[in-house]
């Protein structure tokens, strides 16, 4: 089995400034934003061998075995608009679907806004919080996990399960990261989601076309599930759907909402923070 071996590299990423490391943890966003509310400086990075709870969105509870996956937490303060800090979730889902088609050599999706997805298995959750003057991101990846509790089976992989390898945390770990860096530096010059940036193969692109390419509802009939709903549900598969509209995806706009549109032909700028998803 690899284990995570972190080293100095971390601070050749401009983005890191700070790097914690634990075995085990409750939750790194936890640790993270108690880092925030005691001043640590922008960058901070909270890694954890395993967590004893780690979160999902929603206040959902995220597998997190021991020396199998990537458990961490990042703090930063942007320097953005309040309305904006929401759209750091999509950057870093975008950033992270890029590094893993990167070592992995395959093709990720990206359940907006948050999730990113291997042959429509959930394989990375990512959670965002925000306070006055920071925003903690939580990671969770999991790498080489051979196998799931049974109430998730079904809806969960790895990267080993897909490809077959095992793979080294560390080098995960420090790739996801340069890739965050990237876009969150070019999101927050641009202080909008409407901006373009160079790829690995020197090609200028705009990032709202890239996530939308990689967005595994687009152009498919989803139901939009309301907040209230969503956070009563141990498992939001089980939801009733029957009294809901089926609506056609578009994709995102500038402002991270995404773009539904309703059996009558009109518009819906639908809030990540609101509703979940889930495909019709």
């Amino acid at each position: 089995m690899m284990r995570m071996r972190l080293n100095n590299t971390l601070f050749q990423i401009p983005i890191i400034n700070n790097v914690l490391y634990y075995d085990t943890i409750d939750s790194t966003n936890n640790k993270a934003k108690e880092l925030a509310k005691r001043g640590s400086v922008h960058g901070s990075l909270v890694v954890a061998k395993s967590q004893t709870a780690g979160r999902g969105r929603m206040g959902r509870s995220f597998s997190s075995a021991d020396n199998q996956g990537l458990y961490f937490s990042l703090m930063l303060r942007p320097n953005v608009s309040m309305n904006h800090l929401s759209s750091i979730t999509l950057v870093t889902a975008l950033a992270v679907s890029t590094a893993l088609d990167t070592i992995c050599n395959i093709n990720t999706t990206i359940k907006w806004p948050n999730d990113v997805y291997i042959n429509n298995k959930k394989a990375v959750g990512i959670l965002t919080e925000a306070g006055p003057d920071y925003v903690v991101i939580g990671i969770g990846i999991n790498v080489n996990t051979k196998e799931f509790p049974s109430d998730i089976s079904d809806t969960a992989t790895s990267l080993y399960l897909e490809t077959g390898m095992e793979y080294d945390l560390a080098i995960v770990l420090s790739t996801v990261l340069e890739s965050i860096n990237k876009l969150y530096h070019r999101f927050v010059s641009d202080n909008s989601l409407d901006f373009s940036y160079t790829n690995h193969l020197g090609a200028t692109i705009s990032f709202i076309e890239q996530y939308n390419s990689r967005l595994g509802s687009l152009n498919k009939q989803v139901y939009i599930i309301p907040y209230e709903l969503t956070k009563q549900a141990a498992n939001p598969a089980l939801i009733d759907t029957s009294e809901l509209e089926a609506m056609l995806c578009k994709g995102i706009d500038s402002a991270g909402c995404l773009i539904c549109i309703d059996s009558k032909g009109y518009t819906h700028q639908v809030n990540s923070g609101e509703v979940s998803l889930r495909l019709g």
